[in-house]
């Protein structure tokens, strides 16, 4: 047996998580005065023209005098966000006071070089009545290096007083201003190159290449995709046997609860048949996967298990050793990707007391596949512990079984109604627009601000029918509908990743009875069943956990991700299992370096996702919801490709005002 690796103990996480809804507390949506305008609305051709008029005394301020008054002057004054992806901090940022904002964007214009003249209105702009706001589109191009962006403004009225009249007029000032990279002029996005033949790797020893993938699911074959789009090769290196396996090994009843255009991968599209309000099912979104790998040739090893990895931190090499059914492989490249998911390798299990005393079967729903096979090992009845999405699909697949079933329902569990996720407000908006044009408008906002627009949507439809889930609360389940508090979609989405349910109809087998609800935290078994805080008890023959995973931020992972393992390894493959041997860094002290992932940051930014790491070169972390790792991924591989060409910027990571500023 090969010595204990040694361990690491990680710096405290970093950046530290934020709290949505605190956040949106502290930041709530302005109120304009519903007697700032006159009666008639605001025609296009009013907003084209106000809006055109913001963007020239911007581009005045930033780009021709660089005057850091001037340009303050053109946010609105009680509240104003920047938020940037690439386009000028290189980074993926969100600033939000007006004083911070202009002191930066001076500062970054200047860097990167945008002329004059950049910031173009591209279409139209739009008045809002329900937000008494105008948005428009703009885009702009950078020198240093030489790209295209885009932006987006959303603008308020501002009633200042006229010294000259000495009355009020209505000013337009920017609230939120998105901007992000399109393309980099050297190598635009080109789909061409990804029918291009892909390599053989079966039984190949020895593979040099630029970037490496592990997990070849959703994210993996995503990332891998857009880098072939800017001409950068990548390998991945997938445990399973096929690319979508990820899919196709979880439970048989899986179905998405968002609309399938939501879903969709870069440069492909499912067919008619599969669109809303069509759900796709397990095996559709597996043989999504595969066919996407197979017709875009990525070059993938599979049933791969990696027995180490380490980083060169003189040559900036990483190299890979993979065992795969046939050979051993060593995979050298520039760039790694962690592409594992988040929330999906590691299933968490409540801490319960007595579990040797319990007689029946006991599974989490990672290892659940359907409930014919617990009718098949003589199982009549089932408790299933969680309350969220998964634990609705087996819910609702045990009692088509046959099975007696009952819902341990541990807390209050936000409900939401798959007609309103299908609504234009919502994301809907995928179905009219598409993913690409809907991605600009959902993924390039300050995160509080998108957060608090999405939940008013949300509460508004929710207090037009108070009493949808009146039957379900009499069955003793304890809902919170989109009106409550303490409902914040987004918080679920990307601080919990997940806790929530869309309702797809299951809840009406809760509210008919027929299927039983329990409230209440499971503390231990007793020999039939589980024993609860209350010192209640329910028999079942079979539990079913679906309590989620545990392993949301990548740097618990890791270090076994990356082969950390404890393998014995031979000398000539300059590999140690001493951790941080010289300029060499094992699994264990990479994992250490690591920033945090998933959750936010006090800008409201995903934390670690497709952001340059603090203290690991060269290594990037993707993943999260569909329509995350569609846009992030694109954010990634622009960066990736820049680094390759030598033209990649510093991340710029101060903040005008801060402890830190110098």
């Amino acid at each position: 047996m090969g010595p204990t690796p040694p361990t690491f103990p990680p710096e405290p996480k970093w950046p530290p998580a934020a709290d949505l809804r605190r956040m949106m507390e502290d930041n709530p949506l302005p109120v304009i005065a519903p007697n700032i305008f006159a009666s008639d609305p605001i025609s296009d051709e009013i907003a084209m023209v106000k809006a055109r008029d913001v963007l020239e005394r911007l581009n005045g301020a930033m780009l021709v005098t660089k005057d850091a008054n001037d340009l303050e002057q053109c946010f609105f004054s009680e509240q104003a966000y920047w938020r940037d992806q690439i386009a000028l901090t290189w980074h993926l940022r969100t600033f939000s006071n007006r004083r911070v904002i202009a002191t930066s964007l001076l500062e970054m214009s200047s860097l990167r070089g945008v002329a004059d003249d950049s910031f173009k209105i591209d279409g139209h702009a739009h008045f809002i009545p329900a937000l008494q706001m105008i948005g428009c589109a703009f885009s702009f191009n950078t020198k240093a290096p030489e790209a295209k962006c885009s932006g987006r403004a959303m603008l308020l009225p501002s009633e200042e007083v006229d010294p000259e009249r000495d009355t009020n007029h209505i000013v337009w000032k920017i609230w939120t201003l998105s901007t992000w990279i399109e393309q980099l002029d050297l190598q635009p996005e080109d789909e061409t190159p990804l029918r291009a033949p892909g390599r053989k790797l079966d039984a190949v020893k020895h593979i040099e290449t630029e970037v490496v993938i592990i997990g070849g699911g959703n994210a993996g074959v995503t990332i891998a995709a857009r880098l072939k789009a800017l001409d950068v090769e990548s390998v991945i290196v997938e445990r399973n046997p096929r690319a979508g396996d990820n899919w196709a090994l979880r439970y048989d009843c899986l179905c998405f609860h968002i609309p399938t255009s939501c879903c969709e991968l870069p440069y492909t599209t499912y067919a008619p048949e599969f669109q809303s309000p069509h759900l796709l099912t397990r095996g559709e979104l597996a043989q999504h996967v595969l066919q996407y790998a197979e017709n875009f040739n990525l070059n993938m090893i599979m049933s791969a298990k990696i027995l180490h990895t380490q980083y060169d931190t003189k040559a900036k090499r990483w190299t890979v050793k993979v065992q795969t059914p046939s050979c051993e492989t060593m995979v050298v490249c520039k760039h790694l990707v962690q592409a594992t998911g988040f929330g999906s390798q590691k299933p968490y299990m409540p801490p319960m007391q007595n579990v040797d005393l319990y007689k029946g079967v006991s599974i989490h729903s990672n290892g659940y596949k359907t409930a014919k096979e617990l009718v098949e090992k003589g199982v009549k009845s089932v408790l299933v512990v969680g309350s969220a999405n998964t634990a609705f699909d087996i819910m609702e697949d045990c009692h088509a079984a046959g099975l007696r079933t009952t819902m341990a329902v541990r807390s209050p569990t936000y409900l939401l109604p798959m007609e309103y996720m299908s609504q234009p407000e919502t994301l809907g908006i995928y179905d009219q627009l598409g993913a690409e044009a809907a991605d600009r408008l959902f993924q390039t906002g300050p995160t509080v601000v998108d957060s608090a627009l999405l939940q008013s949507t949300l509460r508004r439809m929710a207090r037009s029918e108070p009493d949808r889930y009146a039957g379900l609360a009499a069955a003793g389940f304890p809902a919170l509908d989109s009106a409550h508090p303490d409902a914040v979609l987004n918080s679920n989405l990307l601080e919990r990743a997940g806790g929530h349910y869309v309702d797809v109809g299951g809840t009406a087998l809760l509210a008919s009875g027929e299927v039983g609800v329990k409230k209440g935290e499971p503390t231990g078994f007793y020999e039939h069943g589980l024993t609860f805080r209350d010192g209640s008890s329910v028999g079942a023959d079979a539990v079913v956990w679906c309590t989620g995973f545990a392993d949301k931020d990548y740097r618990t992972t890791a270090a076994e991700v990356l082969g950390g393992s404890g393998a014995t390894l031979g000398h000539h493959d300059k590999l140690a299992l001493d951790d941080g041997d010289g300029d060499i860094l094992g699994p264990h002290e990479i994992a250490a370096r690591l920033d945090a992932t998933w959750g936010l940051d006090d800008e409201g930014e995903i934390r670690g996702v497709a952001k340059r790491q603090r203290r690991a070169e060269n290594y990037w972390a993707i993943g999260g919801p569909a329509p995350i790792s569609r846009w992030y991924s694109k954010l990634l591989a622009i960066q990736i490709k820049a680094e390759l060409e030598g033209v990649l910027p510093a991340a710029y990571l101060g903040t005008p005002g801060s402890a830190e500023w110098v």
